[in-house]
């Protein structure tokens, strides 16, 4: 099994979103997470204090799937996620083990 991890702006999620449902995903898990964006400087004012911030608000997705699903899954996410501004990253991850807690299936069948 794979785990195929998005981190995309915002914007990108809702048609990457319908992408992976056409695809037969059943679930997703989303994050909210900041992003280090070295070529955007927002400047920021807490307290009084200026501060220089090259952080930007991001979207993770969480994706369990087959290993055979996984390149494709990433095409999938990468076409559907292409269009507009602005950047993301696909990456996948080995899994070695998943337990579905409520039937206690394993492996494959919990995914």
């Amino acid at each position: 099994m794979k785990l195929v991890t998005a981190v995309l702006p915002p914007h990108r999620v809702p048609d990457v979103m319908k992408a992976l449902q056409s695809f037969g995903v059943r679930g997703v898990t989303v994050t909210e997470v900041q992003a280090y964006v070295p070529r955007t400087v927002r400047v920021e004012i807490y307290r009084g204090s200026e501060y220089r911030v090259n952080l930007a608000p991001q979207l993770r997705l969480d994706i369990l799937t087959l290993d055979f699903d996984a390149a494709d899954l990433v095409r999938v996410i990468r076409a559907a996620g292409a269009r507009g501004t602005g950047g993301g990253t696909v990456w996948v991850t080995p899994v070695e083990e998943v337990v579905r807690i409520r039937t206690r299936e394993r492996g494959p069948d919990a995914v």
